[in-house]
């Protein structure tokens, strides 16, 4: 049986394969630490959303997170049934529902944002803060994403 020839030389080192790369391990790191903690890296991103809008509805929280409408009615539903949000029938539009975080959805959302923060400087342990920062303004660069306001003091 002949020998099989060895595979080229992968692209490891390609922008392509980096990013992914990257963006699986803190994905990974980030579901493990939010798991044991009782979220999901998609709660998180929806109590973000929610801490971040003036009660946004259901719908607007789906389209900004790319998250399919059943995906979404069956989150949401889990988070109404722990407690951590409230869904109310918008009374300008009965189609509409809008959500806000209660007391425990705010606990909550903080209690992710801190694993989530955790997660980011563990796996960008290598980067100092500036690194970090300057990473996060090239991603919203390349994705057209402007930099959120400054919250007014």
């Amino acid at each position: 049986m002949p020998d099989t020839p060895p595979l080229p030389q992968m692209p490891l080192d390609g922008t392509e394969f980096l990013l992914a790369r990257l963006h699986r391990e803190l994905r990974d790191h980030t579901e493990k630490q939010l798991c044991d903690a009782g979220f999901s890296l998609r709660t998180h991103w929806i109590l973000e959303c929610i801490t971040h809008a003036a009660r946004p509805s259901q719908q607007d929280v789906s389209n900004a997170l790319a998250i399919d409408r059943s995906d979404m009615v069956r989150v949401i539903d889990d988070l109404e049934e722990r407690g951590l949000l409230t869904r109310t029938r918008d009374k300008k539009d009965r189609r509409r529902h809008t959500l806000a975080l209660t007391a425990s959805g705010e606990a909550a959302h903080a209690l992710c944002r801190g694993v989530v923060d955790h997660a980011l400087v563990t796996v960008l342990a290598p980067l100092s803060r500036k690194e970090r920062a300057t990473l996060q303004k090239l991603a919203r660069k390349a994705l057209a994403t402007p930099a959120p306001a400054k919250a007014k003091s």
